[in-house]
């Protein structure tokens, strides 16, 4: 055993570093490199007259970029946004150097996308930038808002999604984009409705899927569904449960955004520049071939599909394109994306490009491939023929260059299914009832024929316009005077565009998807006490384990379809929104659930009971303090929480004449305990909240310590335990440390604990910190 490891010791060393300092390779301060100069020289992507100002470009750190969640809030952020950040930072400066204002992106629609050039110095050396930095981060976790690089919100943008959309997203992770669609299947959805369209977000790499739950969870959709298959043979989808006759879903809308050398990325991922070279792009040509073949033939005739790369390589882009159009035979056409963005700064696509080396010689045609190079090469990168350029119109496809709009590099293609792709399963069926139609005209006017005496002759021709048809069952047609039509051919084998054969699932095995009924024993408390629609149906809640459901999701009638129907061959990852989590305490006995934050903008329009109308005073209080009374409520919150039993709670505040602002309703769960309220939700989902109702939290925990001091200063500071007992929790201060004795389900009173996180501890004021 020793003298195995020590051969495996010295193995290892012997290719620990193949020359040069260690690290060499790694240089992130390099920014250069003369063969992509060269390379990117011979294509003419660039006009001549601008590439000094594109190479400078690439070597400049990206700016940061956000999008505002286009939900109904969207308004009253941007608001706030601009009142309380953005006109603070006009005119700063930080060392003599000023602090670029925050600018618009001029084709993001409805002013929701901003770009910020703040650096490391400016963020730590200026509060108000600071403030903002941290602001930032707090909406990013709660939703509000998303932080994605310009050019990646475009391929979205451009999808043209629709609420009742089916949507596929072939490359997801780590998920930027698939919250965009989510967002955008909500907006334009109408206000108080669940759309009836929805998101797969696939990935071909089991932890990133993972590493997605979290990104697209923040949207709180029941629309979305997670899964884990090789995209380049994603599985049809089944819609129905009859195994003879079944029929599989097509989408609507497919996002193709695929691995690519990422070479339109140098400005954030500075390694790029000593990793790259001419081979990376013809290596990645395949796999992006088979990917966007796959997206069009799960997409439906007249659907959309929209193929994006963040590489600038008409290997990667325009040949991939040109490739599927070649093989589509008329059936996909590219659509003109020029004027889809108004303000938005690109490139048409090219017709032509060259294609070079490894080590930098260039290649016109494949004719001049070298022999040893053969397997390195598809022939398929090479620019199309002048007929093929002319019909496939690859002008129409946008290419963002950065130094345009001070953006990263970015390719997209927008593409529209004319019909069913040549050897499709669809196009075979839509071919064999073309053909029994023909073959029962002409059996009636054969048999006519022969009624009036004359008798007619069909010869078929080797290259007749009848289609040719291939049924599950083997059949042929005899016709007069033995004349015979063959219609129909015994299916030899998987043709192009069949469904990809099953295959072996790895990583992680999921726990099951499992449904509940309406006979469920769990069901009828919930149901009565939350005072539940009957259009809010059982069958669209879902748990994970039959024993110890801690929590119940929700998602819509769709999702739940195609959970049911192709549970035995789809990976399925996450689904769903959270909507109840078991929480039984003894003073209430009716029910053992409360309702989680996440689900109220799904259920609050099927909820009739434990809803708590709030004013704007009464939302503060109960959302910036720790167990406030209820005693502290206006007269008219504490009517409505008198008649109400202790329990999970639903609080609510609607602009009226006397409040009008905020301009947007504000709701967040709590509970209802025996002499006092809380509120549910992290401190970014408070933040949140507090930041719409016109307050800052970082201001009032300011306040409260201010408060506290001088209430110490007033008593004297003897350096004793100062003990204050409120309705649900105790709470100790000593020497300005503080710790909470909260028990793990509920306390003496039984108002429930557990749902704060643990780091979220209050001092005596009530202060959240």
């Amino acid at each position: 055993m020793p003298k195995n490891k020590k051969k495996f010791s010295n193995r290892k060393q012997k290719h620990f570093n193949r020359g040069g300092k260690v690290g060499e390779a790694y240089d992130l301060g390099k920014r250069d490199n003369e063969l992509f100069a060269k390379y990117y020289k011979g294509q003419n992507i660039v006009p001549e007259n601008e590439w000094e100002e594109f190479y400078e470009t690439l070597k400049k750190t990206l700016p940061v970029t956000f999008r505002i969640t286009g939900y109904s809030q969207s308004a009253e952020m941007l608001k706030n946004i601009k009142g309380k950040f953005f006109d603070s930072l006009l005119n700063v400066k930080v060392e003599e150097e000023d602090v670029p204002p925050p600018k618009q992106l001029p084709w993001y629609p409805n002013e929701l996308g901003w770009q910020l050039d703040l650096t490391r110095k400016f963020v730590r050396s200026n509060e108000m930038c600071s403030r903002l930095h941290d602001f930032l981060v707090a909406e990013t976790e709660c939703g509000a808002i998303s932080r994605q690089e310009a050019v990646s919100m475009i391929p979205p943008l451009v999808l043209d999604v629709k609420s009742h959309h089916k949507i596929l997203d072939m490359c997801a992770a780590p998920g930027s984009k698939t919250a965009q669609l989510i967002e955008y299947l909500h907006s334009t959805c109408q206000p108080g409705e669940i759309p009836s369209g929805y998101v797969i977000a696939n990935d071909t790499d089991n932890k990133r899927c993972y590493l997605m739950v979290h990104q697209v969870k923040r949207l709180q959709s029941p629309c979305c569904i997670i899964v884990n298959h090789d995209g380049t043979s994603f599985p049809k989808i089944r819609t129905n449960s009859d195994e003879r006759n079944p029929e599989y879903l097509l989408f609507d809308r497919v996002l193709c955004d695929v691995p690519c050398s990422g070479d339109g990325t140098m400005r954030k991922n500075f390694d790029v520049w000593n990793k790259w070279h001419p081979l990376q792009g013809a290596n990645l040509h395949g796999l992006q071939c088979k990917l966007i073949r796959r997206g069009c033939q799960l997409l439906a005739v007249g659907g959309r599909l929209v193929y994006s790369t963040c590489s600038l390589n008409p290997i990667e882009d325009e040949a991939v394109v040109a490739e599927m159009l070649r093989a589509s035979e008329g059936t996909m056409e590219l659509v003109d994306a020029h004027d889809l963005l108004p303000g938005l700064k690109f490139t048409k696509g090219v017709s032509t490009w060259r294609v070079m080396t490894k080590t930098g010689e260039w290649i016109e045609s494949a004719a001049e491939i070298p022999a040893s190079m053969q397997t390195q090469y598809k022939h398929t990168i090479f620019p199309p023929t002048k007929e093929e350029a002319e019909k496939f119109h690859l002008e129409r496809c946008l290419r963002i260059l950065p130094h345009q709009q001070d953006s990263g590099g970015f390719f997209v293609a927008v593409l529209q299914k004319l019909g069913h792709l040549p050897g499709s399963r669809e196009a075979r069926l839509e071919a064999e009832q073309t053909a029994n139609g023909i073959f029962v005209l002409f059996t009636v006017i054969e048999a006519k024929s022969f009624q009036s005496g004359k008798v007619l002759l069909f010869q078929r021709k080797a290259n007749a316009d009848i289609p040719n048809t291939t049924t599950d069952k083997e059949s042929s047609v005899a016709t007069a005077n033995s004349s015979e039509i063959n219609l129909g051919e015994k299916r030899k084998g998987p043709a192009s565009g069949e469904e990809p054969k099953k295959q072996k699932i790895h990583g992680f095995r999921e726990d099951p998807f499992l449904f509940m009924d309406p006979n469920d024993a769990e069901w009828k408390p919930i149901r009565d006490f939350f005072g539940l629609s009957e259009t809010c149906s059982v069958n669209q809640l879902l748990f994970r384990s039959q024993t110890g459901r801690r929590s119940l999701y929700f998602v819509t009638k769709a999702v739940r379809e195609i959970t049911i129907y192709n549970d035995d061959h789809i990976r399925f990852i996450n689904m769903g929104v959270k909507a109840f989590s078991r929480s039984p305490s003894p003073i209430v006995p009716d029910c053992d659930y409360r309702i989680a934050q996440e689900c109220l903008g799904t259920l609050l329009p099927y909820i009739a009971h434990r809803k708590v109308n709030v004013t704007k005073a009464d939302a503060i209080i109960i959302i910036s303090q720790e167990n406030p009374f209820i005693g502290k409520l206006s007269e008219g919150t504490q009517k409505q929480l008198n008649d109400m039993s202790p329990g999970s709670a639903i609080f609510v505040f609607n602009p009226s004449e006397q409040e009008p602002s905020p301009s947007c309703e504000v709701v967040f769960c709590g509970w209802r305990g025996k002499n006092s309220v809380r509120c549910f939700g992290s401190r970014c989902d408070r933040a949140h909240a507090l930041m719409l109702l016109g307050e800052d939290l970082n201001e009032i925990n300011k306040r409260v310590e201010a408060e506290k001091k001088a209430k110490q200063q007033g008593q004297g500071d003897d350096g004793n335990v100062k003990r204050e007992e409120t309705d649900d929790i105790k709470v100790e201060v000593e020497d300005d440390k503080i710790s909470t004795d909260i028990p793990e389900l509920n306390d003496g009173n039984g108002d429930i604990t557990d749902d704060s996180p643990k780091e979220e501890v209050v001092d005596g004021s009530g202060e959240l910190n």
